[in-house]
């Protein structure tokens, strides 16, 4: 098996709030080339620098290059819809030296959005470092079609790190239409969340603002901390050029109102999604909206 190369870059990047990955036609680098027969892939990445985390020297274990290499395998390599599959992830410095100190960023060593390309399905899962550079997830792809993964990390010594990932899942597919949400208020089982935000434009830093009432319209005022905040946003646009993790304004609000700032870099549509924690369930919240 001659499983191909998977070569990405991702912008440095001062806002606090929020991880973007953008493939832009201003960087040297092409965008990713995908192997989708063996789902094994490695990939090259910048780092995008928040200056609350930024480390100036260099720990031992830890990597001082903004270059980083990260190889993803799957196992089994073909994903199958409905099947357990194994996703491994491999990082190494730009030497090719095994990178072995990573730090927690809200609560864990490393974020993995496994979100499918028609914006359908989206798990944010949370593997596992076995050391030496190595970490491992166990997860079930609920649709065929493609994948993109992204993995959100932080070596010691080194900037906040985001690498991507595409891979098939197969089976009988079905494409859903990407298409904006008339109303931005959903039912989440026994919740009601709403979204606020002016008419979104592109580069314009812009509030969203989510809601949280129980059914009987009632606020929920007890959120309760999930991975260390009062709410993770994670924003993808259709084409899924552009990825965004977006973290609360005020990290300790208890609702019934969290807020987040953030910027779209390019017109069309995105997808949003919020995720909170009430009563120790984790509620997550799906929209879809255009920026002009």
């Amino acid at each position: 098996m001659n499983p191909k190369n998977d070569h990405s870059t991702v912008n440095n990047h001062d806002n606090r709030q929020t991880a973007r990955m953008t493939r832009d036609s201003s960087q040297t680098s092409r965008a990713p080339h995908v192997s989708y027969e063996h789902h094994q892939g490695h990939s090259m990445v910048d780092s995008y620098q928040d200056h609350t985390d930024h480390h100036e020297n260099k720990p031992k274990g830890g990597a001082t290059s903004s270059k980083i290499q990260v190889d993803w395998t799957s196992n089994p390599l073909t994903v199958k819809v409905g099947q357990e599959t194994e996703i491994l992830i491999n990082i190494k410095d730009f030497s090719g030296e095994v990178i072995e100190a990573f730090l927690a960023v809200h609560e864990k060593e490393m974020h993995l959005l496994a979100i499918k390309k028609d914006l359908s399905v989206f798990q944010h899962l949370h593997p596992h470092y076995r050391g030496k550079g190595k970490f491992q997830v166990k997860t079930t792809f609920p649709k065929a079609g493609e994948y993109k993964l992204y993995a959100d990390f932080l070596p010691e010594g080194a900037n906040q790190q985001l690498a991507s990932h595409e891979l098939v899942v197969n089976g009988s597919e079905t494409m859903e239409e990407v298409v904006p949400d008339k109303l931005l208020k959903k039912e989440i089982d026994d919740l009601t969340i709403e979204l606020i935000l002016p008419e979104a434009q592109v580069d314009e830093h812009i509030s969203l603002i989510f809601t949280l009432n129980d059914k009987e319209g009632n606020p929920i005022t007890e959120l309760e901390p999930y991975l260390g905040s009062a709410g993770h946003v994670v924003i993808v646009s259709e084409d899924m050029n552009e990825f965004l993790h977006v973290h609360p304004v005020d990290e300790n609000e208890k609702g019934p109102n969290v807020e987040y700032m953030t910027s779209f870099p390019q017109g069309g549509l995105y997808k949003i999604w919020g995720q909170f924690k009430y009563k120790q369930k984790l509620y997550t919240v799906p929209f879809v909206i255009e920026v002009k």
